[in-house]
Parts: C-alpha cells; sequence; structure tokens
C-alpha cells in the first residue's frame, strides 16, 4: 500500500511540474576536432600538437532548446573567452598552447535568456607530439623499428608524418641518416622518401636509419625515429 501511495505521489509531481522531467533531458555533449595532418588511411582521431587549431561543437541533447535562445559561456581553465561565448555561440574555436604538459580544461555554460535552466559540460585535452613512422616498400613487417633486407637490391623508405600543423607533406623538412652518415635523398619530389641501395655484400651488417622532421613555417614541430636496419648477403 506504501509502495502504491509513494507511486501516486511522484507522478503528481511530474504531472504538477513537467519542467522537473525536461530537466533530466536536458543535457549538452562537447565534441571536438584539429586540423593536424594524418595520412589518408588513418582511422583514428587526428591529435592536437603545440599550436593547432582546435574547433569544439556543444551539442545539445535536446530537440526542445533552441541554440538561437540560449547563452554559451565558453571557459578555458576557469577563464571565461568572452570574444567566443555569447547568444547562439555554438561553435567555440581556440588555439593550444605551446605546452606539451599544460592540461586545457574546456568547459561551456548554457543558460536560456531567463535565465531558468543551466546546464554545462568539460573535457580536459592537451597538446602531442608530432610522429613519425618509417615504412618501407615491400616490406612484411608494415610497422616496425626493425628491418632486414638482403643484398643487392633497393629498398625505399617512407617517413610517414602525424600531426603536424601542415597540409602537405612537403612542408616539412626531412634529413636522413644511414649509419650515423647523413644521407641524400634522390626523390625531389616525394621529400619524406629515401632509396636505400645495398650492393653485394660479404658479411652482414647492423646499422641504423635514422630521419629527423621539422615543420619549415613552425620548427618549434620536430621529432625523429630510428629503424633497425640488417643487411644480409
Amino acid at each position: 500500500m506504501k509502495y502504491y501511495l509513494l507511486l501516486f505521489i511522484v507522478c503528481s509531481l511530474l504531472l504538477i511540474n513537467p519542467s522537473l522531467n525536461q530537466a533530466a533531458e536536458q543535457s549538452v555533449t562537447l565534441t571536438w576536432t584539429t586540423d593536424t595532418y594524418v595520412p589518408l588511411s588513418y582511422q583514428g582521431k587526428a591529435l592536437p600538437s603545440r599550436g593547432s587549431n582546435i574547433e569544439v561543437v556543444a551539442q545539445l541533447d535536446s530537440l526542445q532548446l533552441n541554440p538561437e535562445e540560449l547563452n554559451f559561456n565558453w571557459f578555458i581553465n576557469n577563464h571565461i573567452e568572452k570574444e567566443g561565448s555569447g547568444i547562439n555561440k555554438q561553435i567555440f574555436k581556440f588555439t593550444i598552447s605551446e605546452s606539451i604538459s599544460k592540461n586545457h580544461i574546456i568547459r561551456v555554460e548554457v543558460t536560456d535568456l531567463g535565465n531558468t535552466m543551466n546546464i554545462s559540460s568539460s573535457f580536459a585535452l592537451k597538446a602531442y607530439e608530432p610522429e613519425i613512422v618509417l615504412l618501407a616498400k615491400n616490406s612484411l613487417s608494415e610497422f616496425s623499428n626493425q628491418y632486414q633486407f638482403s643484398d643487392d637490391q633497393e629498398i625505399e623508405f617512407t617517413a610517414q608524418p602525424y600531426f603536424f600543423n601542415i597540409k602537405d607533406i612537403n612542408e616539412l623538412d626531412y634529413e636522413w641518416s644511414f649509419g650515423k652518415q647523413i644521407a641524400k635523398q634522390t626523390d625531389n619530389k616525394n621529400l619524406n622518401n629515401f632509396i636505400l641501395r645495398i650492393g653485394d655484400l660479404v658479411s652482414s651488417i647492423n646499422q641504423n636509419l635514422q630521419v629527423f622532421v621539422k615543420n619549415i613555417k613552425n620548427p618549434i614541430q620536430r621529432t625523429q625515429t630510428t629503424a633497425n636496419i640488417i643487411l644480409i648477403p
């Protein structure tokens, strides 16, 4: 009997004040994207690096909410971004700092014009170092830090960049070295390619192939990677 009485009271409250039910449905979800470079085959999310542009979208989870009638206040680390805030400012853009260790806490507070509703959401974001992956053409190992080849052939390596603030791979400077000796490129059209020519060998050779890469327009964006190369007769 008490159970039915309690259920009746709850239902009565929702009928008397339907805003209690609506408030539970009103929420906002934040999604973000950045414009760093990733290859077309990459299926993951592009990560921001130092100085990257970030776009955040406040997605309203209720069809009853009209962005044109709502005020969006955006914050970074509890500091209000006045230029990015305002009526219908559902999209927020900013440039991430050049600190690798610093977290950016992005928060939005959404209110209606009568200040009867207040919903918010937040997430943390930081800059990442750009990456270079060395790929060897016709190798059985697609991604590896060690390769083994027989002599008397040419092997083409590709330095595949990720998360640089670029639109094209030729906006990067590539410096190759093999066995601690600077190696010259022969393909001027594809600067991220390097061809290793292997002659006849008497004995096995174990050397490192290294590539150092930096953003020509933003030299603070730089990285390097190394692959161990074993050559056998």
